[in-house]
């Protein structure tokens, strides 16, 4: 019986080897904007990098800036350390000097045609480069099927500021509500939720997202990005017990047993 026992744990260890040792093949892309502003025109530069183990395709540039979003041109297969380049060029409104918006997500899919995205958000300046009077911090959080993600939002002026808030997540996330004013006291904080829920991401995936903050103040206009973070994680169960409460009770079992086993000798 110890013979059969010793064989079955060795058995189990070889197998938890087998599965940390085992390769997921992945797709990374590592994505750069630029932006340059003169006059009414925005020119926009884009670089990604694949820096998984495996080819993306499908690769496309989406890009949001001064009320529009253009589409570059799509590439049909990013190799593993392949680079895919666009320019785009926008024609601006008038608009105040200060800080506004540009946000970039790049779509691809896997060789199986699955597909994924990643966002990339930052400002672009008209006329004049000003110093923001808006910072803010978030909370990270994980989920499964959906979650709330909190944002605190501090104005620094001595002013109250009527900010407009909107949220810009990944394709594979879905938010019920992107789109808040939030009315802030001078030096003061207020704190907002959004409830994001899964699409169609990946357990072990994890996604940025960005509250973009806009305010005008004074003749001038200010955009602050605060980063969020997103961690899916797919909670498996058996009979309502989670994978690693079952594997818990296991191992107490094989404790009890093995004990049992050496009281009997």
């Amino acid at each position: 019986m110890s013979g059969r026992v010793s064989r079955a744990l060795l058995g189990c260890a070889l197998a938890v080897f087998w599965a940390a040792s085992a390769h997921a093949s992945f797709i990374s892309l590592t994505p750069t904007l630029s932006s340059s502003c003169t006059g009414k025109k925005l020119e926009v530069k884009i670089l990604a990098v694949n820096k998984g183990d495996e080819s993306a395709f499908n690769v496309q540039a989406v890009v949001r800036a001064g009320g529009r979003v253009l589409t570059a041109e799509k590439m049909s297969e990013l190799p593993v350390s392949g680079v895919y380049r666009a320019e785009l060029s926008f024609p601006l409104p008038a608009g105040l000097p200060g800080s506004y918006p540009l946000v970039l997500t790049m779509h691809y899919t896997d060789a199986n045609q699955y597909q994924f995205s990643a966002l990339t958000a930052q400002t672009f300046v008209r006329q004049k480069e000003l110093f923001s009077p808006l910072c803010g911090q978030a909370k990270p959080v994980t989920f499964w099927q959906e979650g709330e993600l909190s944002f605190t939002v501090k104005n620094t002026s001595d002013r109250p500021l009527k900010i407009r808030t909107s949220l810009v997540t990944p394709r594979e996330l879905s938010v019920a509500v992107a789109d808040r004013e939030l009315f802030i006291d001078p030096q003061s904080q207020q704190s907002t939720l959004f409830k994001v829920s899964n699409f169609s991401a990946l357990s072990g995936s994890t996604y940025q997202l960005f509250l973009v903050c806009e305010v005008k103040d004074g003749g001038q206009y200010y955009t602050s990005i605060v980063p969020g973070t997103v961690r899916i994680v797919e909670r498996k169960t058996i009979f309502g017990l989670s994978y690693i409460t079952i594997a818990v009770l296991l191992a107490g079992l094989i404790v009890i047993f093995l004990g049992a086993q050496l009281i009997k000798r």
